[in-house]
């Protein structure tokens, strides 16, 4: 079997007694949630990863990069890799009437999309149907706070709320597999996890790996439908903020 990197995680029920530290509101547009299925044991994925550092600005798109973990035993185990995003990955092509997975696979809003190697551009940020709030308390575990409203007339009763620590400014000599001999450098990285939560006034608590430069990362919170991958707001706060 093979040695697998998890982030511990906790869901707490209770409010968090101190107060947050930092906090952001999500716009009125909601810019649309690109995730990148990765592995530094793929050659095909450094591309994929070029490409979504180039889209990623936080105002029509914020980016999350899932490292999986089926690629480990061609020779080189990804230290960012997770069964969890492979497992998220599966739901995904289940959602598509499919089981195949493979990398790189590009998702919006829930659905693939395989414009991204045409050159295609995203769509402009789209009106949200929801609002969140998210705020954060620095410490270790780093607490969060997620609120998510519906905007008027909006059915949210199947959506569930999701956040993501990332990390940009990565870098990986690679020794083996497919990518043998190269420098990787990853940008917007999954590095810690958690969701499905309740929409309203959710409470988690994220570990942060020891090796995560906070001055280069970001929480990034979701409100999303998962029986059918829709994305009602997404936003992002800088961790740096939160010191």
């Amino acid at each position: 079997m093979r040695i697998l990197f998890t982030v511990p995680l906790l869901l707490i029920a209770t409010s968090a007694s101190a107060q947050s530290v930092c906090s952001t509101q999500s716009a009125a547009r909601r810019p649309h949630l690109v995730e990148l299925y990765s592995s530094e044991g793929c050659s095909s994925c450094p591309p994929a990863e070029t490409w979504l550092r180039g889209v990623h600005d936080g105002t029509d798109a914020v980016a999350l990069e899932f490292h999986v973990d089926y690629w480990d035993q061609l020779g080189w185990r990804d230290r960012f890799d997770d069964p969890r995003f492979t497992a998220r990955e599966q739901a995904i092509a289940a959602r598509d009437g499919g089981t195949a997975i493979y990398t790189p696979q590009v998702v919006i809003d829930g659905r693939n999309w395989a414009n991204w190697y045409r050159g295609g551009r995203l769509p402009a940020a789209v009106p949200a149907s929801a609002s969140i709030a998210l705020s954060a308390t620095a410490g270790a575990p780093l607490k969060l706070r997620i609120d998510t409203q519906a905007q008027a007339g909006t059915d949210l009763s199947a959506y569930r709320n999701y956040v993501a620590l990332v990390e940009d400014g990565l870098q990986t000599q690679v020794r083996a597999g497919e990518n043998n001999g190269a420098t990787l450098r990853h940008d917007h990285v999954v590095r810690a996890f958690a969701g499905p939560l309740p929409l309203a006034q959710a409470q988690a608590e994220l570990q942060i790996p020891a090796d995560v430069d906070l001055a280069r990362a970001n929480l990034v919170a979701f409100a999303q439908n998962p029986q059918d991958g829709a994305i009602a707001q997404v936003v992002r706060l800088p961790v740096a903020q939160c010191r």
